[in-house]
């Protein structure tokens, strides 16, 4: 709207405050909206939103944005908005005990998925940003970096109307193996094969939204009902960090460099997860969980507590 250039930037930087903050509500607030048996089968359909919005955004933003720039931020930012306005009275059932105790958020398990959320948004950033790049190191045009985002995106999509259908939690060895497919899609990327990038963006994609759930899961188990927005938003905040080092690493760097160091965080995060019972210790992890499962009080909680406990 002809505002100082300052003002648009601190704008931005206010948007950016409170995101983390909205994301935590908003996860925190599916807990009361949804019975934990269909918790995987909501954050699945939760991811597939994600994704469609990525995807349809741009569109409608490029769209609205031929009539007037400052229109379309304003429609994008309405629609944003949306949630806010519904989502206050759905947590009208909480009981005003639920956060008179507070206790420790951030233990040694939770941090262990926080980094692991952290690597994994660091080599899809790494993907999307780095798609320009990599179209250009084939001699195509900037505009055929579409090709590998899309590609990805749609893998994305593909993988979450497969958590929902399927609706079930995954074990450790599931999600190695996970791990290990978007590590070998990384190294197909790196190739210097136009089909092996393809196949290698469509190995990330899939496996990306089964992964954002696991960490989420996880997350809802490992804390207690009072500080798990709190949880949240750091998760959020950890996979901004994922991004913001996959792009100042392709700015300092290569596209190669930048897939290679996420290669490296992907394989540190796999070995955590096989060797965390020797860090952490199953006891401790055991002791957790069975204090905070007792301080659950909502009743879509206490309906699908066996539901959580085979989330392990």
């Amino acid at each position: 709207m002809g505002a100082p250039y300052a003002v648009f930037i601190a704008s931005a930087v206010a948007a950016g405050l409170v995101q983390g903050a909205a994301f935590g509500y908003l996860r925190d607030s599916a807990n009361y909206l949804v019975v934990q048996s269909q918790m995987t089968r909501a954050l699945a359909l939760a991811a597939f939103a994600s994704d469609l919005t990525f995807l349809v955004t741009p569109i409608l933003a490029a769209s609205l944005g031929s009539v007037s720039a400052s229109f379309s931020i304003a429609v994008i930012a309405i629609l944003g908005a949306v949630p806010a306005m519904i989502l206050p009275s759905a947590r009208g059932n909480v009981e005003p005990q639920a956060v008179e105790t507070r206790t420790r958020s951030l233990t040694p398990e939770v941090l262990l998925w926080l980094g692991c959320a952290c690597a994994s948004s660091a080599a899809i950033s790494g993907i999307e940003v780095g798609a320009v790049s990599l179209a250009m190191g084939f001699d195509l045009q900037a505009g055929y970096g579409a090709i590998f985002t899309g590609t990805l995106c749609a893998a994305s999509l593909v993988g979450s109307v497969g958590n929902g259908l399927l609706n079930k939690a995954y074990s450790k060895q599931h999600v190695a193996a996970m791990f290990l497919s978007i590590i070998i899609g990384m190294a197909l990327i790196l190739q210097n094969s136009f089909g092996l990038s393809i196949l290698g963006c469509a190995l990330v994609g899939i496996c990306a939204p089964s992964l954002g759930i696991h960490y989420s899961l996880q997350l809802n188990r490992l804390v207690t009902p009072e500080m798990r927005a709190e949880v949240f938003s750091v998760l959020k905040i950890s996979t901004s960090l994922g991004t913001i080092l996959a792009s100042a690493t392709l700015g300092w760097t290569s596209v190669t460099f930048a897939l290679t160091a996420s290669i490296w965080m992907l394989a540190c995060a796999l070995a955590a997860i096989l060797s965390k019972d020797f860090i952490i210790g199953r006891r401790l992890s055991e002791t957790r969980l069975s204090g905070g499962a007792e301080l659950a009080t909502a009743p879509a909680l206490t309906a699908g507590r066996r539901s959580e406990r085979n989330d392990r």
